[in-house]
């Protein structure tokens, strides 16, 4: 859909703008109309054009809607509906009102800022409050779900205007029952922010995302990236080798506590990690509490305050240089 087009009809929505565009998908800001005047902001996610009509494609954005409609905690971000319009299926999505983490440290860069250390753990806690309710997901006959997200990363970190850290996309979740996927070989996810065993392709389980965040974390304090290479296979190495320096050595204002809990959170072992993604969280609550300054919604106000708009999304990745968004390759 050209954004000349914009706004739309859309089924019963209406499309206003295209906020984001990956390899698969794109999300529109939408409107929901109903009786009276009634008009609620929705973020409608829907394949690509391109893939109309591509049975994978289709069949992944309806898991993602049957798995994250469940899930209702105040860090994920809420899942509403799954429509069919035409040939193409929607998830209707609540639209959180302020932008993703990459795009807020794409500014601080540029602007040779960084993020208040106290801030980064903050919203990581935040993070890891609802990767913890998302791990303890049940199906619908009350069995575990073994879910992992597998692509925590700051582009699936939304921080809203009134203060909220949600995380979004479970499209590539893994759960127990999508333990038969015949692309269980396959690696997926944004390769910058794997654990070591998902980039080797191996069998993950909730502390892979504990890496994750731990990756995020690190990438937050120190304000740029963990992980440099020239090309996929080079990045892949890189990151199957886990290593990972102390924040401190890049930013000297980083306390040696916080040094510890991104050492303990992205160790190579798994067994080494924090078991779970509530005791990261614990672990970083603890460490806010003894600082001088309590760290709240507002600090996350005040700072989308000095963060620009970003730019409307041209269209899905180009595929030039190393993808940053969500791929599919086989193991090497």
């Amino acid at each position: 859909m050209s954004t000349s087009s914009l706004p739309s009809p859309y089924g019963p929505y209406t499309l206003q703008q295209r906020l984001a565009a990956g390899g698969m998908a794109e999300v529109f800001l939408g409107t929901a109309s109903g009786a009276s005047g009634f008009r609620k902001p929705v973020a409608i996610k829907r394949i690509h054009p391109r893939l109309a009509n591509h049975d994978a494609a289709e069949s992944m954005l309806a898991e993602e809607a049957k798995l994250a409609v469940s899930m209702t905690h105040k860090n994920i971000v809420q899942t509403f509906d799954l429509q069919r319009s035409g040939d193409d299926y929607v998830l209707v999505m609540e639209h959180v009102d302020g932008y993703d983490t990459q795009h807020v440290l794409d500014v601080l860069r540029k602007t040779d800022r960084q993020l208040p250390v106290d801030l980064a753990a903050h919203i990581i806690a935040e993070v890891c409050r609802g990767l913890e309710d998302a791990h303890e997901h049940r199906d619908h006959a009350g069995n575990p779900a073994e879910l992992v997200h597998r692509d925590v990363s700051p582009q699936n970190i939304l921080l809203s205007f009134a203060g909220e850290v949600k995380i979004a996309d479970f499209g590539i979740a893994k759960t127990r029952e999508r333990a038969s996927d015949p692309e269980s070989r396959v690696i997926k996810g944004k390769y910058f922010y794997m654990s070591p065993e998902q980039a080797r392709g191996e069998s993950v389980d909730r502390r892979s995302d504990i890496f994750s965040a731990g990756v995020v974390l690190w990438e937050l304090l120190v304000g740029e990236r963990l992980h440099h290479a020239p090309d996929v296979a080079s990045l892949l190495e890189v990151v199957r080798r886990a290593q990972v320096p102390r924040p401190s050595s890049l930013r000297k204002a980083i306390p040696a506590a916080l040094d510890d809990i991104v050492a303990r959170a992205t160790a190579q072992d798994p067994a080494r990690r924090f078991s779970d993604a509530g005791e990261l969280a614990d672990a970083l609550t603890t460490f806010l509490a003894a600082r001088p300054a309590a760290i709240s919604a507002r600090e996350i106000s005040e700072l989308l305050k000095t963060v620009p708009q970003p730019a409307p999304p041209p269209g899905p990745s180009t595929g030039h240089g190393i993808p940053q968004t969500r791929d599919d390759v086989p193991t090497l």
